[in-house]
């Protein structure tokens, strides 16, 4: 099990890298974000945040319209999830 929350550190950190990218690299953040928060669910199944993260993944994808013409309140939630899944993932002793 602590191969796989080193594992899950890793991709977290690697995905943040792709924010170097701007929006092109968001994509592949959100993607690899949502593997890494896989990763940590099998770790710690009885984490409540993990839970929170996957809430509020699930609720954006229902609330966005599919476009990001307009700034709209929706997009606040990406930030938050980014920074969110980091402390849950980072601040896990191993």
């Amino acid at each position: 099990m602590k191969t796989v929350l080193k594992l899950s550190k890793i991709t977290n950190i690697i995905a943040l890298c792709f924010l170097i990218f701007g929006a092109y690299g968001l994509i592949f953040t959100g993607f690899l974000q949502v593997i890494a928060a896989i990763l940590f669910l099998i770790v710690c199944p009885k984490d409540k945040l993990i839970y929170l993260y996957f809430i509020l993944v699930a609720a954006f994808f229902l609330l966005w319209d599919g476009t990001i013409a307009r700034l709209s309140w929706v997009l606040i939630i990406p930030p938050y999830l980014l920074i969110h899944l980091s402390y849950i993932i980072h601040s896990k002793k191993i």
